[in-house]
């Protein structure tokens, strides 16, 4: 299955892998080109009819001909039509299935949750016994294989992010097993508690430890500044070294061109890239009218759950699930520092109301965009997400890609809406591949599911690589690149967020 796309939404239920639009996209051309051959023998038949007759044996061939190649139409048309049928119902059975598997989860962590009232004292003894056994063996000098391997061997398997979706939505059911809350009372109550509900709660817990002096997930202010191009920086730049001179950039092409220059989440390289395009013929100008803009987002850098200078880290993460509100949660927490330097760096860079954007992220920054999109007053043609936990309108103009055996996107939960495009596929690397543990999640192997979208023959993904394509009309832009920092409250502004 490694390098198989399954795609699916466009408004409704339908799923199919690439394979099948592949072949209904050659039998769309067979059913067309039968359709003229038959137009031309009938049309020829009837020439000879005007005619008089009297050309024997042709006119049987053609007669013959205009049938089966009429046939051959319809059969084509038919097939087209079975292969849409098979997907419909390949994605009425996933649906089936994942509601299954939401509810199996939330019983399996009431059941869990029940049961550790009975089995918390013999599962700590097995644990520090577990644990004092490896330290002997340490300590004696016997070898051992390590925890790595079984450890990824787990975290690479299939469905892993859904899985971890389920058991971040089901907490709650976990929780109401543990303090003795009856099962049909805890599912009921766990219809209305999903993942922004449970952020939300784990951020109050975090605000009651920051009275004890325990700085876990505080979020803070957050400011930009314009760096230079970085060194090696995707795109073909070119221009000053500083950071107020122009880049110039060629366009990107497809979502692979996008995909190619979303920065790589690096310990004080910038995390935010943006490129300006001037608008096609007859367009609006630079000079007071609209303007074309992309976004490029990068991931999580720090994952220390401590704040520091570094915004793109769990504590913004956090805070992005959780400002997605939830139907428990009266008011949205404030945005992480990561969407606000966004943000920021786009009204630095000059975006105006009314300007058109394209946006894309990786992993947080994935997240972040999606969020964005959902602001009215930022006007985005389209976004990409490349494997962050992505919550957004399903009208929205979003395009998903996640990998079956990434663990990342199951982070905002289960039950979320992904918008009219979803595209899955499974990386597949052998446990023992050396390399990072979510192997599926590295930037990398998004970059080739972008290259395998762009190449794709479902109609959907052709369409939106086109309008990736199309919306800089072919014409250079200018990049420029966004270093975004954490700050002490007085260093920032209280009316703006900025310096």
């Amino acid at each position: 299955m490694s390098g198989e796309l399954i795609v699916s939404g466009g408004g409704g239920t339908a799923v199919a892998v690439d394979e099948l639009f592949a072949e209904a996209a050659r039998l769309a051309v067979a059913e067309a080109g039968c359709s003229r051959l038959a137009e031309l023998a009938s049309g020829l038949l009837a020439t000879i009819g005007r005619a008089g007759g009297g050309a024997g044996r042709a006119e049987h061939e053609l007669a013959l001909a205009t049938h089966q190649f009429g046939q051959a139409a319809e059969l084509a048309a038919s097939l087209g039509r079975n292969l849409d049928e098979a997907a419909q119902r390949y994605g009425d059975v996933e649906q089936w299935l994942g509601a299954l598997g939401e509810v199996a989860g939330q019983f399996a962590a009431w059941t869990l949750g029940a049961s550790a009232r009975f089995l918390a004292w013999p599962l700590l003894a097995a644990a520090g016994g577990a644990f004092l056994g490896d330290r002997l063996l340490e300590a004696f000098g016997v070898p051992r294989e390590g925890a790595l391997p079984l450890l990824r061997q787990f975290l690479v398997q299939a469905g892993a992010g859904e899985a971890l979706g389920v058991a971040l939505d089901s907490s709650d059911e976990l929780l109401a097993g543990a303090i003795g809350v009856p099962l049909p009372t805890a599912l009921a109550l766990g219809r209305h508690v999903d993942a922004p509900d449970s952020a939300n709660a784990i951020v109050l817990g975090a605000s009651l430890l920051g009275g004890l002096g325990v700085g876990l997930l505080a979020e803070g202010p957050v400011g930009v500044r314009r760096v230079p191009e970085p060194w090696g920086a995707p795109g073909g730049a070119r221009g000053g070294a500083t950071p107020a001179a122009a880049s110039l950039v060629p366009p990107p092409v497809g979502v692979a061109g996008l995909a190619a220059r979303v920065p790589a989440p690096r310990e004080g390289a910038p995390q935010i890239r943006i490129e300006q395009y001037p608008v096609p013929e007859g367009g609006s100008g630079r000079d007071g009218g609209v303007r074309r803009w992309v976004v490029y987002v990068s991931g999580t850098v720090d994952s220390s759950v401590v704040p520091g200078p570094q915004p793109f880290d769990m504590t913004s993460n956090v805070h992005t699930v959780a400002g997605r509100g939830g139907e428990l949660v009266p008011e949205r927490v404030p945005a992480g520092a990561g969407e606000r330097a966004v943000r920021l760096a786009l009204a630095e860079a000059g975006v105006q109301p009314g300007d058109e954007l394209i946006g894309i992220g990786y992993s947080g920054g994935g997240a972040i965009v999606a969020d964005l999109m959902g602001d009215p007053e930022l006007g985005f043609t389209a976004g990409a997400n490349l494997g962050g936990p992505a919550r957004v309108d399903p009208a929205a103009p979003l395009l998903n890609l996640e990998h079956h055996d990434d663990l990342v996107p199951g982070s905002g939960g289960a039950d979320r809406p992904l918008g009219p495009l979803l595209v899955r596929r499974e990386v597949a690397t052998p446990p023992e591949h050396p390399g990072p543990i979510l192997t599926a999640h590295e930037l990398e192997a998004y970059r080739r599911t972008a290259e395998l979208v762009d190449a794709s023959a479902d109609p959907r993904l052709a369409e939106f690589s086109a309008l990736v394509t199309d919306f800089t009309a072919g014409r250079e832009g200018e990049a420029s690149f966004w270093l975004a920092e954490r700050e002490p409250e007085e260093a920032v502004s209280p009316s703006t967020g900025a310096r």
